[in-house]
């Protein structure tokens, strides 16, 4: 049976967190498309809140939050039809 909270999962998502803040910008976006192509993950919109909230005062639009909610709605049908879980 598929867990829906997976070590892989976990071990994603902290990896895009500690991105956020040590590597540069493109790390954590994709690691919010990975996260967004693999399972249903309230992880990438919160990565990249977490991302648009760290480096907020460099830009005034948060392109990361809008950017993963919209990576998580649109890649959602294509994974229902390509990876069944």
């Amino acid at each position: 049976m598929w867990k829906p909270y997976s070590k892989t999962r976990i071990v994603i998502a902290l990896f895009g967190f500690t991105s956020a803040i040590f590597l540069p910008w493109w790390v954590p976006a994709i690691v919010i498309l990975t996260l967004a192509c693999i399972w249903r993950s309230w992880e990438a919109i919160l990565l990249g809140l977490f991302v648009d909230l760290l480096w907020l005062p460099t830009h005034e639009f948060p392109f990361f939050a809008i950017g993963a909610i919209v990576a998580v709605w649109i890649l959602e049908p294509i994974r229902k039809e390509f990876l069944v879980r």
